[in-house]
């Protein structure tokens, strides 16, 4: 199971993930050239894999060799099957991890079944995603699994009980960390809403997590159910899931009183009243109402006020929202030689952008694109400096001859410069407004229109926020409510510990 939903292209570049799914190793009992002598030494426990506070803890990358574990969840189901989940008999919190495997065909999966007891030999690895610009890990809890597995039959164990927690156990790293990968079971739960999320069939639970059909059909539940009890493995994807094993993991209440009725979101009261985390006009609930007017810095008025009227850390002509924006006039250098800074952005004269064509700011900026010369010593020479973005000379102007006309080492489709203007270049792609709003997968990556990151990427999309041009335009592109930097597309600052996520016009999480 690999509920990757692969996460998309940005600016037509895949994201890498840490960790390559073609891995030539088939995972069957034969081929393990990582696991060696160490592995085979030493009896581990699932505990000494997952809790970083056991005095035993393995760390990442190191060789883990488990023995007499008893097998909780195998994927033999949807696209990305072979992986399953073991456990210690014991159970308990910290006590399940996933063994990461994709060789469906391998005699010992193939006979595999739940409550089997089985060695496992292999490796600890961390699997998170990356941020597609900047590298780092996207996931506040990373995936613990073991891979380069090799599984030995050891005979017919017990199944083990799953264990019982409480449904808000989920809603937080701090509470769920000790539950990933282990069997449990939630009581007495709500289903908020169910349906299609890019591909997936998934379920959202009323003041707690979610499930997903990763392991078993999920299509019979709909939005308002009871569910007296519903068990599974948990994992994590930017949040926590349960992955249902069977229909019978999946138990329908017959007193609908028993579940907690859901309420709706009063949006001035100051209370969560929906319990989905998100309060008054932070939940998108409140979207519209009259109570929560979309926060902007937009006009002239707006951007001369001293007022930082949109909460995004930057005030007037310092917020991208008003010197980025069309119509705002007031954010623009008039006198390039009077040592004042007109615009109030923090730069006046020269050191201004709006001064680069002012013949007194000649050596400030690069006048000539095409001279070889570092006009401005900044050491970026023609179309290397970024004041040449938008000259001629540095677009790619033919993107079907052949040629690398801008002399940038990229030739036709391979040129960003194509990518966003020559349709021939944009065939099964999300890179223009018309295939970021279709509500179609134009790319096959598992993410449709703006929840793609070639969506929110592209400077030609306008209805995503997610790029430094639709995060400094004073609108609210992707109309959720939130206006550039104050929508967690263009600026993400986690309070948990997590990875922030910051456009280029925005300002840094502190």
């Amino acid at each position: 199971m690999r509920s990757l939903l692969v996460l998309v292209s940005v600016l037509s570049l895949f994201i890498v993930s840490c960790r390559d799914d073609g891995n030539s190793n088939n995972n069957n009992n034969n081929n393990n050239t990582t696991c060696t002598n160490n592995c085979t030494t030493n009896d581990d426990q699932v505990y000494d894999v997952q809790n970083p506070s056991d005095p035993d803890f393995i760390g990442e990358n190191d060789p883990v060799n488990l023995e007499n574990v008893i097998v909780t969840a195998i994927d033999r189901y949807g696209d990305r099957a072979g992986s399953f989940w073991v456990a210690e008999p014991a159970g308990g919190a910290w006590s399940g991890v996933q063994v990461y495997n994709y060789d469906t065909t391998a005699d010992w999966f193939v006979n595999l079944q739940v409550g089997d007891m089985v060695d496992v030999q292999g490796d600890k690895t961390e699997y998170n995603y990356e941020d597609p610009e900047t590298g780092d890990p996207l996931f506040d809890d990373p995936i613990t699994e073991i891979e380069n597995a090799i599984v030995t039959y050891v005979g017919t164990g017990t199944e083990v009980i799953p264990v019982d927690i409480q449904a808000s156990d989920l809603n937080e790293v701090s509470t769920g960390e000790q539950w990933e990968g282990v069997l449990v079971r939630l009581s007495n739960v709500r289903v908020m809403d169910a349906g299609d999320n890019s591909g997936r069939y998934e379920v959202e639970f009323y003041q707690s997590t979610k499930a997903q059909d990763d392991l078993v059909d999920l299509s019979s539940l709909t939005g308002g159910e009871c569910l007296a009890h519903i068990t599974g493995v948990v994992t994590y994807f930017f949040g926590y899931y349960i992955l249902p094993r069977t229909a019978s993991d999946v138990e329908v209440s017959a007193d609908s009183s028993a579940c907690p009725q859901i309420a709706n979101e009063i949006c001035d009261d100051g209370e969560d009243n929906d319990g989905n985390g998100f309060t008054d006009c932070d939940d998108f609930a409140c979207i519209g109402n009259e109570a929560c007017p979309a926060k902007v810095e937009n006009s002239d008025e707006l951007c001369s006020d001293g007022a930082d009227n949109d909460s995004d850390g930057l005030t007037d002509c310092q917020d991208p929202s008003c010197y980025a924006h069309p119509d705002v006039t007031v954010c623009t250098e008039t006198n390039c030689t009077d040592g004042v800074d007109n615009d109030g952005d923090g730069y006046g004269d020269c050191d201004d952008f709006d001064c680069k064509d002012e013949p007194t700011c000649a050596g400030n900026f690069e006048t000539n694109c095409t001279d070889g010369v570092d006009d401005d010593g900044d050491t970026y020479i023609d179309c290397d400096d970024f004041d040449c973005a938008d000259d001629p000379a540095c677009i790619e102007t033919d993107c079907t001859d052949s040629v690398d006309n801008d002399g940038d080492g990229f030739i036709d489709c391979a040129d960003y410069d194509c990518l966003y203007t020559e349709a021939s270049c944009q065939v099964d792609k999300e890179v223009t407004d018309a295939t970021c709003s279709d509500g179609v997968d134009n790319d096959g990556n598992g993410f449709a229109d703006c929840n793609d990151f070639s969506c929110k990427y592209s400077p030609a999309v306008t209805v995503c926020e997610g790029n430094a041009i639709t995060c400094s335009d004073g609108i609210d592109n992707d109309g959720n409510g939130f206006v550039d930097c104050a929508d967690f597309a263009c600026r993400y600052c986690p309070t948990d510990g997590g990875t922030p996520r910051v456009a280029d016009t925005c300002p840094p999480c502190e």
